[in-house]
């Protein structure tokens, strides 16, 4: 059984993906660190801010149709640093369907966090998601 501690940052990150999928982007907010950094599946330039990676999420929500995410694997691994702080580091594999300009998108993918925990409570500092394997998905 998980440590209380690692059970709330796994909790945290599927929070995270509960609040993307409805759409609940206010909520977001309070995931991100305000300088945390994402690195984007294609590799572009890195996203800054808490602003820009909440405004990522709505463009991919602005552009793509959402049919099913899910959660295959999730491990986190915690890297306490005294009584009041943590740092942990999490990789999340999951598969994804959506819709885009028409095409109807399956994709297998990899997502890794880096977190801290303080008195103010989790926040992400680093992500990066890797597509693994992505295929469209043949019209009927």
């Amino acid at each position: 059984m998980a440590d209380p501690a690692t059970a709330r940052a796994r909790d945290f990150l599927l929070s995270l993906n509960a609040c993307w999928q409805t759409g609940d982007l206010d909520a977001l907010e309070g995931f991100y660190h305000p300088d945390v950094v994402l690195l984007p599946p294609d590799l572009g330039e890195p996203i800054r801010g808490r602003e820009a990676v909440v405004a990522s999420y709505l463009e991919f929500l602005q552009a793509a149709t959402l049919e099913h995410f899910e959660v295959l694997a999730l491990d986190v691994f915690p890297f306490p640093a005294g009584p009041a702080s943590a740092t942990y580091v999490a990789h999340l594999t999951f598969t994804v369907t959506y819709t885009l300009d028409g095409e109807t998108y399956v994709e297998k993918g990899l997502e890794a966090y880096t977190l801290r925990e303080d008195e103010a409570g989790l926040q992400i500092l680093w992500r990066h998601q890797s597509v693994l394997d992505s295929r469209i998905e043949a019209k009927s």
